[in-house]
């Protein structure tokens, strides 16, 4: 057993990582720009027992991840596993931040991942075993956090990008998507969402996924899951699939004063939605009305392309056809 490395051993899903993978024998190197960061999650690490070195670098340094990488295989070997946790977490709208500062986000939250991976993968390949798993997020893209909605979507990409080229030879590259802020006690907890790169990690090839979404967990009930579905193919402009959602016979008002029937007429609605409106969805409550139907609220808030909001009340009905649940009334309101 070679260890692990973990890249950006900061407080939240980095230590928790290196605390589950020395849970299980793995020697384990730290990596972070901070002495002091280095410093805690060595101590969080030790009760493991397992040994345990520190390296200092900035991810976006190119010389000095390769060097502290180098550092690693001096003191562990080839790692088995390597964890890219790095990013620069931002709130940014289009055209605030400066070309370079986007370059140097793109550095941490991309560039530093395909330099560990373009380091380290290739010798895993000659090997012929070994996972890379990157911290992904933003599974919708975020006007209001754009550069990290670029870096989250470029890691995406450089992950299907070593899988098409390490992939064969066994090296197993994945994401962790995680939709949501990362606390202790909440759905994102740091040590539930360490558990998902331990599983990757332990994967026989014929079951490797290569991205996993840490959510938020299920909601009781059938709005959360059927709404959130609408909001995604609203979110995408999908008229047709959003016209899925609704039983054939469903009546409709928008947030025009026409009342709608049937699919059809619903799928015209959504086809005259301006391109590049949003929908953030919150469900306030649902009643089982019977074994097929529930009945419920939610507080939509529509971002359009200007950037301007408006909110609606929406009152759902829903009804189970087959095996499927389906909008059978829908009105806004307000």
């Amino acid at each position: 057993m070679s260890g692990a490395v973990v890249i950006g051993a900061g407080p939240g899903i980095g230590q928790a990582v290196a605390r589950r993978f020395a849970r299980e024998g793995y020697p384990i190197a730290l990596v972070a720009r901070g002495d002091e960061t280095l410093r805690a999650a060595a101590r969080a690490v030790e009760p493991s027992g397992v040994p345990v070195v520190t390296l200092a670098a900035d991810c976006a340094d190119e010389d000095a991840l390769r060097a502290a990488l180098d550092r690693a295989v001096a003191e562990h070997g080839l790692p088995d596993v390597v964890v890219y946790n790095a990013a620069i977490v931002q709130a940014d709208a289009p055209g605030e931040l400066s070309a370079r500062a986007h370059l140097e986000a793109w550095g941490v939250n991309v560039v530093g991942a395909h330099t560990a991976a373009a380091h380290l993968a290739p010798e895993m390949a000659r090997r012929g075993s070994g996972s890379i798993l990157i911290t992904g997020g933003m599974p919708e893209p975020k006007w209001q956090y754009t550069s990290l909605s670029l870096g989250k979507a470029g890691v995406r990409t450089l992950v299907r990008v070593l899988d098409q080229r390490y992939g064969d030879a066994g090296v197993h590259a994945a994401s962790v998507t995680v939709d949501g802020p990362v606390a202790p006690g909440t759905d994102f907890d740091p040590d539930d969402i360490a558990e998902h790169y331990w599983r990757l990690h332990g994967q026989p090839r014929h079951q490797w996924e290569h991205e996993v979404l840490h959510t938020v967990r299920s909601a009781p009930g059938v709005l959360p899951g059927l709404l959130d579905a609408w909001r995604r193919a609203f979110d995408r402009r999908r008229p047709a699939d959003l016209a899925s959602l609704f039983s054939p016979d469903a009546l409709f008002q928008g947030i025009t004063p026409s009342l709608r029937r049937g699919r059809e007429e619903i799928l015209g609605y959504y086809a005259d939605v301006p391109e590049g409106t949003t929908a953030r969805v919150e469900v306030l409550g649902e009643t089982r009305l019977g074994e097929r139907l529930v009945s419920g609220f939610a507080e939509v808030t529509f971002t359009a392309p200007t950037g301007e909001d408006r909110s609606v009340r929406l009152s759902v009905v829903a009804e189970q056809r087959d095996d499927a649940w389906l909008i059978r009334q829908y009105h806004a309101a307000g």
